[in-house]
């Protein structure tokens, strides 16, 4: 099993034999001559559609943790096990409410996910309405900040995700941005965000591009763009002007429609946390596209709590074939959060939860991000970024994180934190 840190291990023990010495039992047969204990917890998954690459990292997320965590209740002779049950929702607002509903039928109380702020929009009234608790660790859109609700976001809202994209542009040098981005809820506020972020800043705010999730094809948006990029470089001088994308797994089309065009490929591209560690970016012409244009996306990432968990993430990374993104780390610790809170409170009550969930978020959090400071809305108060962009490898091509940021509150100064090799 893989060691956390002292100080998680000795919250978290005090708190099952508590409740394990309190609370009687729920079902089967247990191994150490009692029974058995189980947590069902449920997770809203994109595994096909649109960011099934983000999808599939918080599944194998997930697996790892629950297959952690029932080793470690086994160390200590705890009854507890957790078990998940993942529902695709293909990053679909109205399968995830079907979804949602499906995964309340088979006595799920708490579910993790939705992908997507879309989605999180779709079933945040249901889950209040049903008494579901929703722990979301994907969905970012400050529009869906609000206090009192079901909803829980173990990832900040994007307000912080703009300001350190906005502070990096200005440290690249930047002076002027063209962006791109797909028209959803999402989409929609991360680059309203990071625009007035980069105003403040004394950038300049093109008009940009933007485009309904979808396409079948992106060469007339990539047309649109090349235009629009021509003029801010007759304007502006390429070296100085940057394009910024907000999208997610699409993003590879986009740049092999971008590859054809005169302007794109002469110029530095930014993405964001929904395109960062794609896979796909990192194989064939995109990837060529990619480090040809130095692309660079902010990750929710801590690379000091990387290093002290190796052993965890190289499991992740031998699932996948890739390296985990921040927000599937996000989820591995969800599933410890959770679980914990459930060995607090001994019941499937939601009230009850969402007291045992705030205090075990903020106490000892997850062992991989640490705790989990909750502003008012319950979403993460305080975040690390890591720069990640895409570089050759000989005839390979790999993401390679250059440098971090953390941001200790809303509206804070990104503070340099760490610088890649």
């Amino acid at each position: 099993m893989r060691m956390v840190s002292s100080a998680f291990v000795l919250i978290i023990l005090a708190a099952i034999v508590f409740v394990c010495g309190c609370t009687g039992t729920e079902t089967g047969p247990g191994q150490q001559g009692g029974a058995v204990q189980d947590i069902v917890v449920g997770a809203l998954l994109p595994l096909s559609g649109d960011y099934a690459g983000g999808g599939e990292a918080s599944r194998v997320a997930l697996e790892v943790a629950a297959g952690e965590i029932n080793d470690y209740f086994v160390s200590i002779g705890s009854d507890y096990r957790v078990g998940i049950i993942i529902e695709d929702t293909k990053a679909d607002p109205a399968t995830a409410l079907a979804k949602l509903q499906t995964l309340e039928g088979q006595g799920a109380t708490v579910v993790i996910g939705p992908s997507t702020s879309a989605e999180l929009e779709a079933i945040r009234t249901y889950a209040d309405d049903h008494g579901v608790l929703i722990v979301s660790t994907m969905s970012t859109a400050p529009s869906l900040a609000i206090a009192g609700d079901n909803v829980y976001r173990f990832v900040p809202p994007d307000t912080y995700q703009a300001d350190v994209m906005a502070y990096y542009l200005r440290e690249q040098g930047v002076t002027a941005i063209v962006p791109v981005w797909r028209g959803d809820v999402w989409g929609d506020e991360l680059e309203k965000l990071t625009a007035a972020a980069f105003a403040r800043r004394g950038g300049k705010v093109l008009d940009g591009v933007r485009y309904t999730p979808d396409l079948e094809g992106y060469d007339a948006i990539a047309a649109d763009l090349d235009a629009r990029v021509a003029g801010a470089v007759a304007a502006h001088g390429k070296e100085r002007v940057a394009v910024y994308l907000v999208n997610l797994d699409e993003a590879d089309r986009m740049m092999e429609a971008a590859l054809a065009t005169e302007n794109l490929p002469k110029v530095r591209w930014y993405g964001c946390d929904g395109n960062v560690l794609l896979d796909s970016l990192a194989t064939g012409e995109p990837a060529r596209f990619a480090e040809q244009t130095k692309f660079t996306c902010p990750a929710l990432w801590n690379q000091e709590s990387v290093a002290s968990n190796t052993a965890t993430i190289q499991k992740m990374r031998e699932l996948l074939g890739r390296h985990p993104d921040g927000y599937g780390l996000a989820t591995y610790d969800a599933l410890w959060i959770v679980t914990m809170a459930r060995t607090q409170t001994g019941t499937a009550d939601v009230a009850m939860l969402k007291t045992a969930l705030e205090k075990t978020a903020g106490e000892s959090g997850g062992p991989l991000f640490g705790p989990a400071h909750l502003n008012g809305a319950g979403d993460r108060s305080n975040a690390h970024y890591t720069f990640w962009t895409v570089n050759a490898d000989g005839d390979a091509y790999r993401w390679v994180p250059i440098v971090q940021y953390g941001i200790a509150s809303a509206g804070a100064t990104p503070e340099l934190e760490w610088v890649g090799a």
